[in-house]
C-alpha cells in the first residue's frame, strides 16, 4: 500500500475524528437535547476557566466555582425530570458513591458543634473566660469550606460521567481538555519570554525563575498541564494508530507517518502537545515532571493494547523517542538544575512529614477537622529558622487527608478515587474499542497519585476540577452504553 492509497483508505476515519474535534458529530438525544446541550457548555466552561483567576485558590473564584458547580447539577436534574435519559446507572458506581458519600457526612459530622468536641475547646473556653460550643473540626469554617470544595469536584466528575457516555462527546471533550492546556501553556510560555514578572495583573511573588501561567505555584500548574498532556497526547496516537497498524517495514511506514501528519486536526494536536509539553518542562516540577512520565506510561500502554506487534513497535518507540529528545532538549535543563539543588527542599518536607505523623498520632480516628492542617500543625511546629514560619500544606496529601478527616475517612476517601480507577482499567482490559479513553483515567490516576506523595497539586480547585472532569469521561466510557438486543461491546 503507498503512502497515497493509505491516505485515501484512511479519509473517512481521519475526518471523522476531525469532525469530533470540531464539535461535529452526531451526539444523540442525551447531548442534542437542548437542556443538556446548556449543561454541558457550562461544565467545559467551568474547567476552561477555572485556573484563570490563579487556579481558583482563592476564597472568592473557589466560591464561584462551586457555585456553578452546583448550578449546573441542578440544571442536569431538571434536564431528567423534563425526560432526558440518565446515561450511567448510579448502580455501576455504587461502591465508589457509597464511600465518597459516607466521607462528606463524616465532615459535616466534623462541623457539627458540641459534638465529641477536640479538647482544644476545653483549653479555649478556658483561656477565654466562656463557654465554647466545641466540635471535632478546631477550625469549622475552614472544614464546611473544604466541604463545599468536596461536593462541587463530585458535582463534576457526576455531570462528566452523564455527559461523556457517547465516544464522540468524549472525544470532543478530551479535544477541549487538549485545547484548554494549549491555550494556558502558550499564555505561560509568552510570560515566560517577556520576561516572566506577570500572573495575569499582579506582579509575580513566587516562582520567578519558573514558568507558571495563571497559577501561583509551579508544581500545581506542573500537574494541570500533565492532565492536559494526556488528553492531546491521546488524541494524537489516535490519529496515526491507523498508521501505525499497517503492516510494512518500519522506514515505509515512517513516511505513512510523516503524511498522515499532514492533516490539520494532527497538526493542531502535534502543536499543542509540542506547547503544553515545553510548557510542563519549564516549570522545572520534578515531581510533576516524573508523575506526567509516568502517566504518560500507562497511557502508552492502554493505547499499545492489541496495537503493536514486532512490526510496529520500533516506529512507534521511535517516534515516541525523537517527540521526548525534541521536548526535553527545548525545556529539560530546567528539570535537570531542580535536582542538582533540591537537597535542602526534599530535607524540609522530611521534617514536615514526620511533624505531620505526630499530629496525626494526637487524634488518629476522628481527625481535626477537614481543611484544618495549616490550625493543627502550627502547634507542633517548632521555631527554627531553616523552617518556613508558616505552614498551610503538608506537601503530601493522603498524611494531610489523614490528619484532617481521621485515618478511616481517610482510606474511604482515597478508597473511592481508587475503584473509579479500576473501573477504568476493567474498561482498558474488556472493551473492544475506544478503550483508551478508558485508560485516561488510570493515566490520570497514575498522574495525581504519585504528585500527592510529594506535594498538594489535588488540593487547588483547578487541578482538582479537572482531574475529576477527566476520570468522569474515562469511567463513561468504561462500559457499553449500546440497550440490549444491540451487537454490544463491553
Amino acid at each position: 500500500m503507498t503512502a497515497a492509497a493509505f491516505a485515501a483508505h484512511s479519509a473517512p476515519l481521519l475526518d471523522r475524528q476531525a469532525e469530533c474535534f470540531d464539535g461535529g458529530c452526531d451526539l444523540k438525544p442525551e447531548a442534542t437535547n437542548a437542556g443538556l446541550a446548556w449543561v454541558n457548555a457550562g461544565l467545559l466552561a467551568l474547567v476552561a476557566l477555572a485556573p484563570l483567576p490563579l487556579a481558583s485558590n482563592r476564597p472568592l473564584p473557589a466560591a464561584l466555582l462551586a457555585l456553578g458547580a452546583g448550578l449546573l447539577l441542578i440544571g442536569w436534574s431538571l434536564a431528567v425530570w423534563r425526560g432526558a435519559s440518565v446515561t450511567i446507572s448510579p448502580s455501576k458506581i455504587a461502591g465508589p458513591f457509597a464511600l465518597y458519600l459516607g466521607v462528606c457526612l463524616w465532615i459535616a459530622f466534623q462541623w457539627l458543634p458540641g459534638l465529641w468536641a477536640d479538647p482544644i475547646w476545653a483549653e479555649a473556653s478556658a483561656a477565654l473566660g466562656t463557654a465554647l460550643p466545641g466540635g471535632i473540626s478546631v477550625n469549622p469554617d475552614a472544614t464546611l469550606t473544604g466541604l463545599m470544595h468536596l461536593l462541587s469536584y463530585g458535582a463534576v466528575f457526576w455531570l462528566s460521567l452523564q455527559l461523556n457516555a457517547k465516544a464522540e462527546r468524549a472525544y470532543f471533550s478530551l479535544g477541549a481538555v487538549a485545547a484548554i492546556g494549549a491555550a494556558y501553556a502558550l499564555y505561560g510560555l509568552i510570560v515566560w519570554v517577556t520576561g516572566n514578572d506577570w500572573i495575569l495583573f499582579y506582579r509575580k511573588w513566587a516562582y520567578h525563575d519558573a514558568l507558571a501561567s495563571t497559577f501561583v505555584n509551579r508544581n500545581s500548574f506542573a500537574t494541570f498541564m500533565g492532565l492536559c498532556l494526556l488528553a492531546g497526547f491521546s488524541l494524537f496516537l489516535k490519529r496515526i494508530e491507523p498508521v501505525l497498524g499497517v503492516k510494512r517495514q518500519w522506514r515505509q511506514k515512517t513516511v505513512l507517518i510523516l503524511e498522515s501528519l499532514s492533516s490539520g486536526a494532527t497538526v493542531w494536536l502535534a502543536g499543542s502537545v509540542l506547547a503544553v509539553a515545553l510548557a510542563l518542562l519549564l516549570t522545572g516540577s520534578r515531581g510533576g515532571f516524573i508523575s506526567s512520565l509516568a502517566g504518560l506510561l500507562v497511557l502508552a500502554l492502554a493505547h499499545a493494547r492489541g496495537m503493536l506487534s514486532r512490526r510496529t513497535i520500533l516506529p512507534a518507540l521511535a517516534l515516541g523517542a525523537a517527540f521526548f529528545t525534541i521536548i526535553f532538549l527545548a525545556g529539560g535543563g530546567k528539570v535537570v538544575d531542580r535536582y542538582e539543588a533540591g537537597g535542602a527542599e526534599l530535607g524540609n518536607r522530611e521534617e514536615i512529614y514526620l511533624l505531620t505523623l505526630d499530629a496525626i498520632e494526637a487524634s488518629p480516628w476522628a481527625g481535626s477537622g477537614f481543611g484544618t492542617f495549616p490550625d493543627v500543625i502550627s502547634a507542633f511546629q517548632p521555631k527554627t529558622p531553616q523552617l518556613e514560619p508558616v505552614w498551610d500544606k503538608a506537601h503530601n496529601t493522603y498524611l494531610e487527608n489523614a490528619l484532617e478527616l481521621g485515618i478511616p475517612a481517610a482510606i474511604a476517601l482515597n478508597a473511592a478515587i481508587l475503584l473509579l480507577a479500576g473501573i477504568a482499567l476493567r474498561g482498558v482490559q474488556m472493551r473492544k474499542r475506544d478503550w483508551a479513553i478508558a485508560g485516561i483515567g488510570v493515566a490520570a490516576t497514575v498522574l495525581v497519585g504519585l504528585h500527592a506523595l510529594v506535594d498538594f497539586s489535588l488540593q487547588i480547585p483547578a487541578v482538582a476540577m479537572l482531574y475529576a472532569f477527566m476520570l468522569g469521561i474515562a469511567v463513561a466510557q468504561s462500559w457499553s452504553t449500546r440497550r440490549p438486543g444491540q451487537d454490544s461491546t463491553p
